[in-house]
């Protein structure tokens, strides 16, 4: 029996012994630690305000427009879903006018209406359209049921076109100020009607 101690015992201590100290390592001072995080903090805040998008944040920015696109249909329909309390509805607009640009105005509530994007495909991808501006299109495909009354339901569906733009403005990241791109929903517009 004294055996079967004595086995995870000296397994106990190896592994106790040979573990690493936890120590600072002498060799790293506090001023290095201060240098590499300033060093660190410079070229996240670079990347932030870079004068010109590279291709991956072209992409990351397209996937974002794509999300929003489906975010605003599901705040618009909160929105317009009058068994929900008043203050829920216009916190969901509240949303809705955070995903477009400024001076751009969404689409104006509709109670009774419910919408669904089924597809989303990119049009033209963002491309260079100005000094700190980048645009691009997406089409989507909307199919909108509109309840009115007790029992009558009307269904339609739209090819659409959305603009979307990647623009630089300022966001505030714990004390500092920084200059970043966002990208923001434009305008939408009908491109057919099946």
């Amino acid at each position: 029996m004294r055996r079967y101690l004595i086995i995870p015992g000296a397994l106990l201590a190896f592994i106790l012994f040979s573990a690493k100290s936890c120590k600072d390592d002498p060799g790293i001072s506090l001023h290095d630690e201060e240098e590499a995080l300033n060093s660190f903090m410079d070229s996240v805040k670079d990347g932030f305000s870079a004068s010109y998008l590279d291709e991956e944040s072209l992409f990351v920015f397209t996937r974002n427009a794509k999300q929003k696109l489906v975010d605003y249909s599901d705040f618009m329909n909160i929105s317009n879903d009058s068994s929900l309390d008043s203050v829920f509805r216009s916190q969901a607009m509240v949303m809705v006018q955070s995903l477009f640009g400024e001076g751009l105005a969404p689409a104006r509530v509709s109670p009774g209406r419910v919408t669904y994007i089924d597809s989303i495909w990119l049009i033209e991808p963002l491309h260079l359209a100005g000094d700190g501006l980048y645009k691009g299109e997406l089409g989507f495909r909307e199919e909108a049921v509109i309840i009115s009354g007790e029992d009558t339901v009307t269904s339609n569906a739209a090819i659409k076109k959305l603009e979307f733009l990647a623009t630089k403005s300022k966001k505030v990241i714990g004390t500092d100020t920084l200059i970043a791109w966002q990208v923001c929903l434009g305008e939408i517009y009908l491109l057919q009607t099946p």
